[in-house]
């Protein structure tokens, strides 16, 4: 008599192999989605630094606005390189006397989302971000 010997057959491997390759599937949607969220993130707290330095300096320059300001005139650039984005990547659309846009362009290199500021009220700070 011949002893069956412990294991899996084949089609008992193959079908977990399957398994495990639809799950994969799956999941690489999601991870891509929260890939595009941690980079967005990154860019969201770039543009509320700037945001901040902008009304302090709006601030301890009597609350005017020189509309000639450049992002570099309100935060040290240095501060706004990241893993995703760097400080060329942020760049400041509009400037007036109370309103503020900036934005923090798609990286090509590495596929980073775009993602906006807009400030409607530079004293109080309101305004809106908008990423995906």
């Amino acid at each position: 008599m011949r002893r069956s010997s412990p294991g899996f057959t084949l089609i008992e491997l193959l079908i977990v192999v399957v398994i495990i390759g639809i799950l994969a599937l799956a999941a690489i949607p999601l991870i891509s989605a929260n890939t595009n969220e941690a980079k967005s993130s990154e860019a969201r707290a770039a543009l509320g630094i700037i945001k901040d330095r902008l009304r302090g300096k709006f601030v301890t320059n009597a609350y005017t606005v020189n509309t000639s300001w450049t992002i570099s005139d309100i935060v040290n650039t240095t501060e706004l390189n990241g893993k995703y984005y760097g400080a060329g990547d942020y760049s400041q659309t509009a400037l007036a006397a109370t309103t503020a846009s900036y934005q923090a362009a798609a990286n090509t290199n590495n596929g980073s989302p775009q993602v906006t500021m807009s400030i409607s009220n530079i004293q109080s700070g309101a305004g809106t971000l908008s990423s995906p």
